[in-house]
């Protein structure tokens, strides 16, 4: 017996409710998920037209800017009125509270010396403490062995006063015969209280300076500055830490150094400024 199967037109005439379409996770009869089917497409046709003008847009407006880029600095040179100087007090000794013992005498000694030479307390700080032991390698038994302590006491100092510097190092010495704790003076930089001041004033010279260049530019180049765009700046400057690298531990230590002399120089403050100019 021969079978024929009903064509889709007429499947839809004998159960038009069962062709139904499945459209964002529900069932909808066939005729609204094409209603729905060609809305997404006009959606995606309209959003696709804006989204070309909108480039074209863009891409117009960034055809009509035009702008000199250009970069100026200005420098002024400063006069240091403080010194900032890393300080180390050590000790060594065979157990860990005979090194404590002498690193407190020792730091003493410092603190006499601090307010000899009116350094406020705001200008002191500890910046690190380490209490750790020492070892030496033993070449018989081939290994590491220990032989004491060592404790280590860092210190930022700021001295106000430039001309006292020389004298300042000096004094640090300890005035006794020791090989067990001492002071080291690891760095010394030059500042001044006045940078800000003098930072801002030379800003203002940088940004003319790039006005100058742009001006230039644009005068050779036949066009005119409209204005500016975007402007962005920069500091740079003062003396990096000049290093010192010098053990104060004895008597002998101070009569090699009796006289320590420091030359402060200047502190050198530069402003870069980098200029966008829109031209026409």
């Amino acid at each position: 017996m021969l079978m024929h199967s009903a064509q889709p037109a007429e499947l839809a005439r004998r159960q038009p409710q069962k062709l139904k379409q499945l459209v964002h996770g529900q069932t909808v009869p066939y005729a609204s998920a094409l209603t729905q089917g060609k809305g997404r497409r006009m959606k995606k046709y309209v959003l696709a037209g804006l989204m070309a003008v909108s480039m074209v847009s863009g891409a117009q407006a960034l055809a009509d800017s035009r702008y000199i880029i250009v970069s100026g600095f200005a420098e002024r040179g400063l006069d240091p009125n403080m010194v900032n100087l890393n300080i180390e007090v050590w000790s060594k000794a065979s157990t860990a509270k005979q090194a404590q013992g002498l690193a407190a005498n020792q730091f003493k000694q410092v603190r006499k010396t601090l307010e000899d030479f009116k350094v406020k307390k705001e200008d002191i700080q500890t910046d690190n403490y380490s209490l750790n032991p020492e070892y030496e390698y033993d070449q018989k038994l081939r290994q590491n062995k220990m032989v004491g302590f060592r404790v280590s006491q860092s210190l930022t100092v700021t001295l106000r006063k430039v001309e006292d510097a020389g004298n300042f190092l000096d004094a640090l010495v300890a005035d006794k015969k020791t090989m067990d704790a001492g002071v080291n003076v690891s760095s010394l930089s030059w500042d001044s209280d006045k940078r800000d001041q003098t930072e801002t004033a030379t800003l203002g010279e940088a940004v003319r300076a790039t006005r100058t260049k742009a001006d230039e530019i644009a005068k050779a180049a036949g066009v005119k500055i409209k204005g500016v765009s975007k402007i962005s700046h920069g500091v740079s400057g003062g003396l990096p830490p000049q290093p010192v690298f010098r053990n104060f531990g004895g008597a002998k230590m101070m009569a090699e150094a009796a006289s320590t002399d420091v030359a402060a120089g200047q502190i050198k403050v530069r402003v870069e400024v980098t200029a966008e100019y829109e031209i026409n």
